[in-house]
């Protein structure tokens, strides 16, 4: 492998990872002719893309009145899979919640899956965590309006301008806003245990990947 794709490797490994297998951009016909198939084959293969890639390539370039080099770009690509399907870049994939397009070769594919599920086990526990924790965040802002609607309110109450009515009435919406404030504590208590159970599954899957 040239030192060129070795220095554009890390880069086409983290945009694989970010973007999953989504699609390529569009080529202009500048680039179309002027075009490394090899080196795209070798930046697709090493992403992780299907190939619809070169499909998506073919087209566009079609439309400017130029044929790609399949070989080339078949040679490319393969260099590509062969870093990309290995347990380490499937454990990278599926830790970063990255989906994964069937395209590692009949000699490879357990090896990337092995690391890939691996991986997933670690991205969904991680995000049973974040789901917890956006929850209490949520419910913290809440009981933080609360407190500033009831002191809204009782400011309101030992104004002279509150009427008798008025006063009735916002006794009513404090003690409302009380009890949902109560009921908070509770969803708050419930939550936080929570947090902390799933938290330390994170952690044993975490300690359990580490001694892979």
């Amino acid at each position: 492998m040239t030192t060129a794709k070795r220095l554009a490797l890390p880069v086409v490994v983290a945009l694989g990872v970010v973007l999953g297998v989504s699609g390529c951009a569009s080529m202009s016909e500048a680039e179309c002719r002027t075009a490394d198939w090899r080196t795209l084959g070798f930046e697709d293969g090493a992403a992780g893309q299907p190939v619809a890639a070169f499909s998506e390539r073919r087209q566009a370039c079609a439309d400017h009145g130029v044929q790609p080099n399949i070989l080339a770009y078949r040679a490319g690509r393969n260099e590509g899979l062969a870093l990309y399907c290995t347990e380490g870049r499937g454990f990278q994939v599926g830790r970063a919640g990255g989906s994964y397009a069937g395209v590692c070769p009949a000699g490879q594919e357990a090896e990337f899956r092995a690391g890939y599920e691996a991986g997933r086990v670690l991205f969904r526990a991680r995000r049973a965590v974040d789901e917890v924790t956006n929850k209490l965040q949520r419910a913290s802002r809440e009981r933080e309006r609360i407190a500033d609607d009831i002191a809204h309110k009782n400011s309101r109450l030992v104004s002279d301008e509150a009427t008798r009515d008025e006063r009735v009435e916002l006794l009513a919406e404090v003690s409302r806003l009380r009890d949902r404030d109560i009921d908070l504590v509770r969803e708050i208590e419930a939550l936080e245990d929570e947090q902390m159970r799933r938290e330390a599954i994170y952690r044993r899957e975490v300690r359990r990947t580490s001694n892979r």
